[in-house]
């Protein structure tokens, strides 16, 4: 599943890799675990409503969130 992440944080995939360094606005593909431990620190936010186990999709990222980091990227991408 896929995550907005919201601040600065070490993603532990459980794998040989260790911790990843994903920066604010990265979009990021995590397991399911790894992913509600991000939720619940308040790291990161479900990028897809039905994915997010909440009632009212309380975290998932907002649309105009998923523009804006999109927009970041793209500037990133083209310096």
């Amino acid at each position: 599943m896929k995550l907005l992440i919201t601040e600065n944080t070490i993603i532990n995939h459980g794998d040989d890799r260790g911790g990843v360094d994903a920066a604010q606005g990265d979009i990021v593909d995590v397991n399911k675990d790894t992913a509600q431990k991000l939720i619940a620190a308040r790291r990161a936010l479900y990028t897809d409503k039905k994915d997010d186990p909440s009632k009212g999709a309380l975290d998932t990222a907002s649309a105009e969130m998923l523009k804006a980091a999109e927009a970041v990227r793209k500037a990133k991408a083209a310096e």
